[in-house]
């Protein structure tokens, strides 16, 4: 398939009529990339828009809305000038294209308009021209249908897609994307559809003849069937309106908690814990003083001079020893004294050699001792007492106080850290409305997790009755299946509707196996050297992805970086749309938004050059820089077009070059 041209009048910011064309160079076949420019806002996505639109209609926007919602995302879809002009009354979306089926090559022109009349009624038209041949015999809902036949919306969502399919693949953290997308890719929905229609048949064809409350009772599990498998319905879409509210509301959650943290909120958080503990270690600190205060009025003092106080003992000691050598000497003097007047009478004549014997026996106890001035004239036991005050209470009490000293200082340290961390807290009135905010997000987003798993379970209850309902009117048909006009007929689909489930089993183990091979090329060509080695298996069950490496290492998908993560979605979209079988054009609106530089360039010289036999991307200034792209890139550029936003006229100009480029 080829784009030829695309054309819009008056729609979105497009005022007037605006034709572009998609075409790649003919002359070349290696130049297959048509490059857009634009600025957000200017119309990038627009032109994604209107192919999606020309194409599939009211399906873009997905299988539940209603006719009036689409007929309201039309009207909103035509022109709005800024100026007080006029405003137009219709628009339109064309696209011409060819697609070969058969081996036969066809041009096709699709035209979808609309118009708005002065009731506010949207009216919506499609034609389809074939070959030069308008396709007339078709209605509105036929036309619609050999679109979706032709290419189908499911394989389309693969080519024509923007940066969010690409975040949505990267960011899931299930299965649940991929799923969906195989799912489609297989066209599993329309072997579902044809299970149901199958069993509507049977149950239609098995009441040719059955007996009247049969038949009713029948039809009472048909009504039943449809009224559980409707509410079931309502209550996935409920779901689903409720997810994408917590989605939001998680990204708001986050932008709240940013901007806390960006204002100081890890101080706010901490102030009440600083308060209490600058009050604990204030506290400390005068019970330390205290300490200090009672040990430095006791003996404390008696430890800082440690000189007088030796002398002191000296002096002491010294007094003690005079005092007992008096108390010897009185004592020896007075035991002489008496030993002479026994002796005297004894020795008669003898008096002299008498002197010189007693001195000689007592020896210089006799002498009086060496005269020591009596200072403090203190007892043994008070002497003793200050000895022990002295040399182990003073010093330990020193000690004490060292300690408490040295815990004085590391409390100055901590309380000055204390009333720093106070003084960094953000003024109350600035941050508190944000954490009011975040409270209530927070509260919401509880409320909305209650109410999606009361969804989930209501899902479930709804779909076990239609379930049960099926299972009785299954027991019902095969009861009088020989009361039926048609048992052929009825054999033959219950055979076609059981092998269903066999045929879908077999189409994701082989599709799944197809796309492991893509996926490994597109993979190893993109990512880094360290990931190369890389292998991906799938479950073709539950479609989930393990990343090995040759030694049988296992890759955590979610230990890989944002940007890998960006690569791993970027070369899954290839593999799917590879394992589709369909040659058609790729449409990429914001295609390396969320891409950080280092893995651009991968994606710039080894996927877009690569991705497909016509590649449009739709790119800002800030993603494609022509002046910093590699020649690779630059060689398979075919068309360059800038799309400005004149806020002065208030419509969009397509021309040609890129920024800067010409």
């Amino acid at each position: 398939m080829i784009l030829n041209t695309l054309k819009m009048g008056n729609f979105r910011v497009y005022r007037g009529d605006h034709e572009i064309d998609l075409m790649p160079d003919s002359s070349s076949r290696n130049k297959p990339i048509i490059l857009f420019g634009g600025l957000n806002g200017a119309g990038k996505t627009s032109i994604l828009t209107a192919v999606r639109l020309a194409l599939y209609g009211r399906r873009i926007l997905g299988t539940k809305v209603s006719l009036e919602e689409y007929h309201q995302y039309l009207a909103d879809c035509i022109h709005k000038p800024s100026r007080a002009e006029r405003p137009p009354n219709s628009a339109y979306v064309r696209l011409r294209f060819n697609d070969s089926r058969g081996g036969q090559q066809h041009d096709y022109d699709v035209v979808r308009s609309w118009f708005r009349d002065t009731s506010g009624a949207i009216s919506e038209n499609l034609q389809i021209t074939r070959d030069g041949e308008v396709l007339s015999n078709l209605s509105h809902e036929q036309s619609q249908s050999f679109l979706n036949d032709l290419i189908p919306l499911g394989i389309a969502d693969l080519f024509f897609f923007d940066g969010e399919k690409i975040a949505e693949l990267a960011e899931s953290k299930g299965n649940a994307a991929l799923a969906d997308a195989i799912q489609r890719l297989l066209g599993l929905d329309l072997v579902n559809k044809l299970r149901a229609d199958l069993g509507v048949y049977i149950r239609n064809h098995s009441k040719g003849r059955l007996p009247e409350d049969i038949r009713k009772e029948a039809e009472s599990l048909e009504a039943e069937y449809e009224c559980y498998y409707t509410s079931y319905q309502y209550e996935l879409e409920d779901k689903e309106k409720l997810e994408d509210q917590l989605h939001n509301l998680r990204a708001e959650i986050f932008h709240l908690e940013q901007k806390i943290e960006a204002r100081g909120g890890a101080w706010y958080e901490n102030q009440a814990a600083e308060k209490e503990r600058l009050d604990l270690l204030l506290a400390e600190q005068e019970g330390i003083r205290g300490q200090i205060r009672s040990l430095k009025g006791s003996l404390y003092p008696l430890a800082l001079a440690p000189t007088a106080l030796e002398a002191l003992l000296a002096q002491l000691d010294a007094e003690r020893d005079y005092r007992k050598q008096q108390v010897t000497h009185q004592a020896s003097k007075r035991q002489a004294k008496a030993l002479r007047k026994e002796l005297e009478s004894a020795l008669q004549g003898k008096e002299a050699l008498l002197d010189g014997a007693i001195e000689k026996a007592f020896g210089k106890s006799l002498k009086p001792p060496k005269m020591v001035e009596i200072i403090h004239d203190l007892s043994d036991s008070e002497i003793e007492r200050l000895r022990h005050q002295i040399t182990v209470e003073a010093p330990k009490q020193k000690h004490e106080v060292d300690e408490l000293e040295k815990r004085l200082e590391g409390l100055r340290h901590e309380i000055s850290e204390c009333a720093t961390n106070l003084e960094r807290t953000p003024d109350e009135e600035r941050i508190k409305p944000l954490y009011e905010q975040l409270h209530e997000a927070q509260i919401k987003q509880g409320r909305l997790n209650s109410r999606i798993e009361e969804k989930r379970e209501n899902a479930k209850r709804k779909l076990r009755g239609a379930m049960d309902c099926i299972r009785k009117l299954r027991r019902l048909e095969a009861e009088h299946q020989h009361q039926s006009d048609n048992v052929h007929a009825i054999d033959m689909a219950k055979s076609v509707r059981d092998m269903l489930p066999t045929y879908s089993n077999l189409a994701k183990t082989n599709k799944a196996h197809e796309l492991e091979i893509h996926f490994n090329a597109s993979f190893k060509r993109l990512s880094r050297k360290e990931h190369k080695d890389l292998t991906p298996k799938i479950d073709p069950n539950t479609f989930e992805i393990e990343l090995a490496y040759p030694n049988g290492e296992k890759l955590d998908r979610e230990q890989l970086s944002a940007g890998e993560k960006q690569i791993y979605a970027t070369a899954m979209l290839e593999a799917l749309g590879k394992t589709s079988g369909r040659r058609l054009p790729v449409i990429v609106d914001t295609p390396l938004g969320r891409l950080d530089s280092k893995h651009r360039s991968n994606i710039l010289n080894s996927y877009f050059p690569n991705a497909s036999h016509q590649v449009i991307l739709l790119s800002t200034d800030t993603e494609i820089n022509l002046e910093e792209a590699s020649q690779r890139f630059l060689s398979s550029l075919s068309n360059l077009y800038e799309i400005r936003f004149d806020s002065h006229i208030g419509h969009t100009k397509i021309e040609k070059g890129y920024f800067s480029a010409t």
